[in-house]
């Protein structure tokens, strides 16, 4: 079988998986824990199978053998199957790495002799925090990871979008018209409840980013430490799905072009290994994300040479689109599509961006937020037959207003977004996307449109930038 085309996708959701299981295995165990490991090997097992990776199915196996019998209390949930556990998915992340860069998994037959020895030897007294709840034995293994709330969530949804169609069928009723209005400012009010419900720790974004890290520093043979600060710091996952991409880059860009090598480094006489710090802070209804590094800081004039100019901010030049200071177009940099984008797409989430960059020292991103997502206005736009949702905010407001016959759309950093046609406008109650278009970075969310049809909101960057809005094999309103 040629599985080169679906290899991107399964290693997107492999690296899903083992950032839920590190989730699980980085905090005190609780009720269910057993299952829900349990189900995770399960699914990597299904996965590397349907892609011929045998390795990496023999061990997810036996991992998913051990999680059943702890399950079922006939062996013993101990340190020794916890350590099993967290051994099998480091191990199963450096296989993921082998797949990304065209290798076969390498096989993992001392842990898996391991593993099988344990169900020989162990002892039949589970242990009690591994148990299953009884509600999760009643479940069905559906394989989905909702945030709290989300059922309340497109309910919700759902109430917004009905208020919204009684709105045009009852345009010349005025009573009926401020029944539907009570309605709307109900389901808002509860929707401002709802938001605290559906929050999630900072902690649940950071395996991706930390294995960002690693993989960026070893490849560019940069020395990287990250240093995370306020990871239980509570953030709403709509906001954290929308700005996962804006964190890689931000600590890509800062590994790439703020730290130094380390001979660089020894002769500037810093420590050979550069300290990146990510600091999560809550301030009443807003948050506060800092990254900081101590690299070299913005080359001014690199910049200014890059964007062809004889003077300038340091800061505004590098958020040009197109102005990039790398030597060559490569996997991780030199596209010019950075920074800017980055803070455009911070603004379109009701924030800003503040740098600040000092040479030789290094440099300091702050992102000021809304803790919580809003209801958002969203701009309907369509594209190769479908109907998608991208924030107005990001959209240029100093542009004239677009019309129903307009082809074109004007972002915040300048760049132009070609679509077929603009439909309109909703208020949406916007949530994480669904599982598999949840890997799909240019899907940012999703809501119900208001004739009642699921709704797609894009990145509108990644549009701008030539991506497809529409993929073969894709369920309508997908992207690739």
């Amino acid at each position: 079988m040629d599985n080169s085309r679906y290899r991107a996708l399964f290693v997107d959701e492999a690296r899903r998986l083992t950032s839920q299981a590190e989730v699980v295995l980085g905090r005190p165990l609780q009720d269910g824990d057993a299952q829900t490991l349990m189900r995770l090997f399960h699914t990597f097992k299904g996965m590397s199978a349907t892609m011929g990776f045998a390795a990496m199915t023999l061990l997810a196996h036996v991992l998913e053998d051990v999680f059943e019998a702890v399950r079922q209390q006939r062996v013993a949930g101990d340190a020794q199957a916890l350590q099993l556990a967290r051994d099998g998915i480091e191990m199963i992340a450096r296989q993921i790495d082998q797949v990304v860069i065209g290798e076969e998994p390498s096989p993992a037959t001392a842990l898996e002799q391991r593993a099988r020895a344990f169900l020989r030897t162990s002892g039949t007294t589970a242990f009690t925090l591994l148990l299953p709840s009884a509600e999760e034995e009643d479940e069905e293994a559906d394989g989905t990871d909702r945030p709290r709330g989300a059922l309340a969530s497109d309910a919700l949804t759902e109430v917004l979008a009905a208020s919204t169609r009684l709105r045009g069928l009852v345009p010349d009723d005025e009573r009926v018209r401020a029944e539907v209005d009570r309605v709307h400012s109900a389901a808002r009010r509860l929707y401002t409840a709802l938001a605290e419900l559906r929050q999630v720790t900072f902690d649940s974004v950071m395996p991706p980013l930390r294995r960002q890290v690693r993989s960026v520093a070893a490849l560019y043979g940069k020395e990287v430490r990250l240093d995370v600060r306020g990871e239980g710091t509570l953030v709403d996952p709509v906001l954290l799905s929308a700005l996962q991409g804006a964190f890689v880059h931000l600590l890509t860009n800062a590994i790439i072009h703020g730290v130094e090598a380390p001979a660089d480094r020894a002769a500037c006489g810093k420590p050979g290994v550069a300290l990146l710090q990510l600091t999560a802070e809550r301030n009443g209804a807003s948050i506060s994300i800092i990254f900081t590094d101590d690299g070299r800081g913005f080359d001014l004039e690199a910049l200014r040479f890059a964007a062809g100019v004889d003077n300038g901010d340091a800061v505004e030049l590098a958020m040009r689109a197109g102005v990039t200071t790398a030597s060559e177009v490569g996997l991780h940099a030199g596209r010019g599509h950075g920074l800017g984008a980055v803070r455009a797409t911070i603004e379109a989430q009701g924030g800003k961006m503040t740098v600040t960059t000092i040479p030789g020292r290094g440099t300091r991103f702050r992102l000021d937020l809304p803790a919580k997502v809003e209801l958002r206005e969203l701009t309907l736009i369509q594209l190769d037959g479908f109907t998608f949702g991208v924030p107005s905010r990001a959209l240029d407001e100093t542009a004239p207003a677009p019309t129903a016959n307009q082809t074109f759309l004007y972002l915040r950093d300048g760049q132009r977004l070609d679509i077929d046609r603009l439909v309109g406008t909703v208020e949406a109650l916007v949530s994480p996307p669904p599982f598999p278009i949840s890997r799909l970075p240019q899907v940012t969310g999703s809501t119900l449109a208001p004739d009642g049809s699921v709704l797609f909101v894009l990145d509108p960057w990644s549009l701008a930038s030539g991506v497809a809005a529409v993929a073969p094999e894709m369920p309508a309103g997908g992207l690739n």
